[in-house]
Order: structure tokens, then C-alpha cells, then sequence
């Protein structure tokens, strides 16, 4: 998430003041094109609320670590808000299904990252929502109904009479000591009520803040660009004027001069806590508003991020979408690779077995692959030349830990997940698997025989981009795999160019690489003749 700097001394401290929207425009033109730095406060919060209450599929968390997207995700949340790196969040984890609705989301990040004016100007609205605070809004908004307080009306008549008390002892000093008694009293309230009522009096005020911001933005001209969310906030302009009405109380408490007293006013009269009271009395219209505002907002932010992301990434399309089991990734590349090698594979019907020694591209492959399909059906655009990805979530298997807490091993764990594919593979909810070295922990005739009969069964009814140490599976699979390898290169720096190569592994350039790096010459022959070259 895109944080604004803070100057405390100095010359950038004066010009702040003096002109701080051209301060702000200044740091938003240096921030843009750059990518994040680190995963947002709460940044799940919004999808961990919604994910199960709709039929959206999302991407499942083993397959969110095991292809880096945490990472990923921070590199693309470059957001002005908390809801805008929020609502990014929930875009990167959930399916679209709808390729027009992927291709519009597409659109709008690639008008935006060529209109700097609008652009510029939606920042500089959302500004105003950049407190980590507001990260509460989503649950409060989204989560289970708010708490009430209590016995309203009494809470009104005591609220009444302390203020009434604390005037009196300006009067009369024969009263001081009344109001003091109910300032004593009121801080109890305050404290007793603080876990169960006052943080979402404190959230609901946060909401009040969106809606003024929600007007800025609904202003400002967007009738030629294909921006929906724009074109809706500004059509439900009368629902949260009417909103703004029944919450002016809370909103009155939001204005500069009365926050600065705010806590003497709740500690004299429980203000916040009886406009909290009033305010909840619409509860229901409230949080339809509240919610479809949060989106908006979300959606404009999120959408101005990813248009980030498209400035600093040229080499980019728009995907075309499968009916069949078809991938076809042109000059694709892994996004965290500060240079990346572009690798294209395609696969017709069929699944690949990609074989090579340690660190020569294997496992960067299939997570490149994988990668640009959750891209291609969450935001509407993969890190290639071309693309064609099919209708289908990703599921992978790239780290099987063993886990000391749950008493589970490497191999236990494995199978477990491995148990999952079939099951999502039979009943066609998955169609794309990325797994790299099965059974790598087991003993080589076991770990080839299971290997082959888990691959067989699943590369029958859906793709599998795997990857493997094991020569002896080329022989094997050839019914439903393609057979890839990466191989070492003697001759370069680095031993590798990680360009992907058809066909089975034939050569033994592993071994030669121990001469290179001054292994004894005899020990070189004696692995070359027990290899049989």
C-alpha cells in the first residue's frame, strides 16, 4: 500500500503547509509506476469476510503461498487506502467467470494509466482516506450487525442531564462537585462500554468519512471513459446525501474543530456513544449504502494500483479464454524476477513433464504459468506476449513442510493435498494443477511407481504442469504428458539460461559441471562411467 511521506523539519515541512495538494501531487507522480513494498495492515481483512458468502471460487490458500502471490501482492498494492489495498486483495484471490467483465477491468486499468489527469485527481480524493484506521471499516461494514448499547433512552435522559450538570456548575459553584460526580461516572461508561460498543462507534464514524470522498470523486467529469464504478457513485450521489443526513450527528463529531474536543465532549455528555445510539436506528439502509460505497471506492483504488502495475510492466496482455484445455502462454515471465527469462509453452489437451537439475528453471516455470492464469482470471491480464488460459482455477503443490504442530510428515502432508487434486480433478471443479517433485522424501522405486499412477490419474481429466528429478517417468507418461527439460550450459556464466526445451533430458551436463567448478578429474570419469556416457 502507497503510504504519504511525512516531513517533521526543514523546508518540505514549510512547502507542505503552504501548498500541501502540491506536495501530495508531487509525491504521487515520483510513487507512480514503482511497486509496493510490504503487505498491507489487514489487507485480508475484506475477502476473509466475503469469500464464503457468495459462489465465487477463489484461489485456495496453499495454492496463494506455494505460488508467491503474498508477494506478489505486495509488489502490486500500491493503493492510496486501506480499502483500496483490501478490495485489491479480494480481486487477486477471487475467479471471474465472466470474460466480459475481465476484459472491462483490463480496460479500466489500461485507461488509467494513460489518463494521468484522472488519475491524479481520484488520488488526490482518496487521499483523505489513507489512515491505517480505516481498516476496520470492512468488518464493521461487512462482518456481524454492530452492538448496541443498552438501554437507549436512559442512555439519552443521563446524556442530557450531565450536560446539564457541567452548565450548572458554571453557574453555581454549589454544583461543581454534581458534575464532577457525572464526569466520574460518564469515563466509567466509556471504559465499560469501550470493547463491546465504542469500537464501532469509532468504525461507524470512519464510515462517515467515505462519503464525502465518495461525492469528490463522483464529480469529477468521466463521461467519455468506460468506468463504471465512477458512473455508479456518482448515480447513488442521492442515497448518501440522504445517508449523510442520518448520520450528521456522528459527522458533526468528524469536523476539525469539534475533534479537538472530541474526548472532553464524550467525557461531559456521551456524545459520540448517543449519535452511535441515533445513528443505528437505519442500520439496515446504512450498511447497503456503506457497503456499495466501500466497493466503489475500493474498486477505483484497486483499479488505479493495477494500472500501476501495467505502467511498470509493458510487455502484457489481454488474455483469450479457453472452452477446452487449452494453455498457451507466448514470451511469458514470472512478475518477482528483477530480469526475467520469457519462456513460452503450449499445451493442447495435454500436460507437461519438465525435468532438470536444481535451480535451472523448473519450478520458476510452472509458477509462471500458474501465476498468469490466476492473473489472466482475476485481473484480466497476464505477463506475456500472448495468452490463452482456460476457464479453470489453479491448484499447486510447490512446498510440502513438515509440520511439527500437527504431527504430519513431508510425505503424510503431501499425499494429503495430492488426495485433493483427484477429487477437485474427478469432479472437473479444477482442471489446471501445478505440482513440482512428488514424493521427493521417499525412496526412489516407491516415490517413481506412486509418482506415475498419481500423474496418470490426473493428467487424464485435467492438465498438470509437473516437474521432476525422475528420468525414468519420461518413459512413461507420453499418453497424456509433453515432455520438457532445462539443462545446464558448461559454457555461460551461471551454468544456466533457463530457456525451457522440448523433449526428453538426454544429457549429462550435471556431471560436467563438477570439472568446471574443480572437482578431482577422477571423480568426474568415475560418474560419467556409472552413468554409462
Amino acid at each position: 500500500m502507497w503510504k504519504l511521506k511525512t516531513f517533521s523539519t526543514g523546508w518540505d515541512s514549510v512547502l507542505r503547509r503552504l501548498s500541501p495538494r502540491k506536495t501530495l501531487l508531487a509525491e504521487l507522480r515520483a510513487q507512480w509506476g514503482k511497486p509496493g513494498t510490504v503487505m498491507a495492515w489487514r489487507a485480508s481483512a475484506y475477502f476473509d469476510l466475503v469469500r464464503n458468502k457468495g459462489t465465487d471460487v477463489s484461489v485456495d490458500d496453499r495454492t496463494w503461498l506455494d505460488l508467491e502471490f503474498p508477494k506478489i501482492f505486495s509488489r502490486l498494492d500500491t493503493t492510496a487506502t486501506p480499502l483500496g489495498s483490501q478490495y485489491l486483495f479480494a480481486s487477486l484471490r477471487t475467479y471471474v467467470d465472466d470474460p466480459q467483465e475481465l476484459a472491462a477491468r483490463y480496460t479500466c486499468a489500461d485507461m488509467l494509466q494513460k489518463n494521468a489527469a484522472l488519475r491524479e485527481n481520484i488520488l488526490l480524493a482518496l487521499a483523505a482516506l489513507s489512515d491505517d484506521g480505516l481498516a476496520d471499516i470492512a468488518e464493521f461494514v461487512f462482518g456481524d450487525p454492530p452492538r448496541t448499547v443498552e438501554y437507549p433512552k436512559l442512555l439519552a435522559f443521563w446524556s442530557a442531564l450531565s450536560l446539564l450538570l457541567v452548565l450548572g456548575a458554571v453557574a453555581s459553584l454549589w454544583s461543581v462537585w454534581l458534575a464532577l460526580a457525572a464526569i466520574a461516572i460518564n469515563v466509567g461508561v466509556m471504559a465499560r462500554l469501550f470493547w463491546n460498543v465504542q469500537r464501532d462507534a469509532t468504525a461507524l464514524k470512519r464510515c462517515v468519512a467515505m462519503l464525502p470522498v465518495a461525492d469528490v470523486i463522483a464529480a469529477i467529469p468521466v463521461d467519455d471513459t468506460p468506468f463504471k464504478a465512477m458512473h455508479l457513485l456518482r448515480e447513488q450521489k442521492p442515497l448518501r446525501r440522504k445517508m449523510q443526513k442520518k448520520l450528521r450527528w456522528l459527522a458533526l463529531l468528524q469536523k476539525e474543530p469539534i475533534q479537538f474536543i472530541s474526548t472532553w465532549i464524550n467525557v461531559v455528555f456521551l456524545a459520540e456513544l448517543v449519535a452511535y445510539t441515533l445513528a443505528l436506528r437505519h442500520f439496515a439502509q446504512m450498511r447497503t449504502v456503506l457497503q456499495s460505497t466501500y466497493a466503489l471506492l475500493g474498486s477505483i483504488d484497486a483499479s488505479i494500483a493495477v494500472a500501476s502495475c501495467l505502467e511498470r510492466c509493458p510487455d502484457r496482455c489481454r488474455p483469450e479464454f479457453a472452452s477446452t484445455r487449452l494453455i498457451d502462454i507466448q514470451a511469458g515471465y514470472h512478475p518477482l524476477l528483477a530480469i526475467p527469462v520469457c519462456n513460452s509453452l503450449r499445451l493442447d489437451d495435454r500436460s507437461a513433464l519438465v525435468t532438470g537439475s536444481n535451480m535451472a528453471g523448473k519450478t520458476t516455470l510452472i509458477k509462471m504459468i500458474g501465476i498468469n492464469i490466476i492473473l489472466g482470471r482475476t485481473l484480466g491480464f497476464c505477463l506475456a506476449a500472448r495468452a490463452v488460459i482456460p476457464q479453470s482455477s489453479v491448484m499447486a503443490s510447490i512446498r510440502s513442510e513438515h509440520s511439527v504442530e500437527s504431527g504430519k510428515s513431508h510425505y503424510f502432508g503431501e499425499i494429503e493435498r495430492l488426495q485433493t487434486f483427484i477429487e477437485n480433478a474427478d469432479r472437473g471443479d479444477c482442471r489446471v494443477f501445478i505440482i513440482d517433485e512428488l514424493f521427493s522424501g521417499t525412496n526412489t522405486v516407491e516415490r517413481i511407481a506412486i509418482a506415475r499412477a498419481v500423474l496418470e490419474q490426473l493428467g487424464a481429466d485435467a492438465q498438470v504442469l509437473v516437474t521432476t528429478h525422475d528420468v525414468e517417468l519420461q518413459q512413461h507418461l507420453s499418453d497424456h504428458y509433453d515432455l520438457y527439460h532445462f539443462q545446464e550450459n558448461p559454457d555461460i556464466e551461471g551454468f544456466f539460461d533457463y530457456q525451457l526445451m522440448p523433449g526428453p533430458a538426454t544429457q549429462r551436463n550435471a556431471i560436467r559441471l563438477l570439472d568446471r567448478i574443480g572437482f578431482p578429474a577422477k571423480v568426474v570419469a568415475r560418474a560419467m562411467k556409472l552413468t554409462g556416457a
